[in-house]
This record gives structure tokens, sequence and C-alpha cells, in this order.
């Protein structure tokens, strides 16, 4: 095994996978709208960049575009963390 695959794609799968335990780990505690899009997002930009590594482990012609997806979904879960659930007057603590 090349260290070159290890850097450019089994590190970044493992990132992409991460990225989406920690955004449903996110939606499962906070349960808002944002939350279920984003993770959706994430679901989304992380299967096509693991799918598209995958094909660059196996042969394919590299390109840069699995990493700027990982890279997005990436800033999507830090902005999922810090987005407040908004206080209702019915739910005022």
């Amino acid at each position: 095994m090349d260290l070159e695959i290890v850097v450019w794609g089994y590190i970044p799968i493992l990132i992409g996978l991460l990225v989406i335990g920690g955004s449903f780990y996110l939606t499962a505690r906070r349960r808002n709208l944002f939350g279920f899009v984003a993770t959706f997002l994430i679901l989304a930009l992380n299967g096509v960049a693991i799918y598209i590594l995958a094909q660059i482990i196996t042969g394919a012609y590299p390109t840069y575009t699995p990493h700027l997806f990982i890279l997005v979904s990436l800033i999507l879960l830090v902005v999922q963390k810090f987005v407040k659930k908004s206080k209702t007057f019915a739910n005022k603590i």
C-alpha cells in the first residue's frame, strides 16, 4: 500500500464517515429543521465523495473534487453544531 493512497484516499474517506456520523448525532440530539437539511446535504456530498475516492483508489484518474465535497460538508457540520434552536413563547425556560 502506497503512502499517497493512504493520505489522499483512505484518510479523506475516514473523515467523511466521521462527518456523517457527527451530523447524524447532532440531528438526533437537537431535532431542528436545519439539522435535517444539513444532514441530508452532508450525506449526499460525502456519499458522492466516497464513491469518487473509491474509484480513484481502484485506478481512475485523480481529481480534487471529493476533497472539496468533504471540506464543504465539514463546514456544514461546524455550522450545524453552532446553530441554536430558537426559543418561542411556548418553550421559554
